[in-house]
């Protein structure tokens, strides 16, 4: 179970909700894996996952531009990547017969998350913050306004 921690907060209530949602759904997919089984597990994670996350990433990357963070570009096509990410194991599921095997599909979707968590949500949202911060007046430590 992922839990949600302030050090991964970027000091925006819309992001930190959305990234919150994040982890709140991994951990659902984790509970309805061990009630449900993997095809509905799979089922429950992915149906919406697209189109909640594509509504997501929008809005951090309409945040970012308003506070002149300079790694948007960079930022949109790791949001790009995962969307697609997203997309094609949604199109695996679609096409898995309920009782296929899901092994590399659930090996597939534990890297997504991993990714997600470690590499996208921990490292790159979080240096969305100082810009954040700075853009509403909160100077963080060190900085001279």
């Amino acid at each position: 179970m992922l839990i949600w921690r302030d050090a991964m907060a970027v000091g925006h209530p819309e992001i930190d909700h959305a990234r919150k949602h994040v982890i709140g759904r991994i951990n659902d997919f984790e509970r309805a894996l061990s009630t449900h089984g993997p095809h509905t597990a799979l089922g429950l994670f992915l149906t919406g996952l697209y189109e909640e996350t594509s509504t997501a990433f929008g809005r951090e990357e309409k945040i970012q531009r308003e506070c002149s963070f300079p790694f948007t570009e960079m930022h949109h096509r790791e949001h790009a990547a995962l969307l697609e990410k997203v997309e094609l194991l949604k199109e695996q599921y679609d096409e898995m017969d309920a009782r296929g095997n899901c092994t590399p599909l659930l090996r597939e979707l534990a890297e997504l998350a991993k990714e997600w968590i470690t590499v996208h949500i921990v490292q790159s949202d979080l240096k969305i913050r100082p810009y954040w911060l700075n853009h509403n007046g909160i100077y963080l430590r060190g900085q001279h306004g």
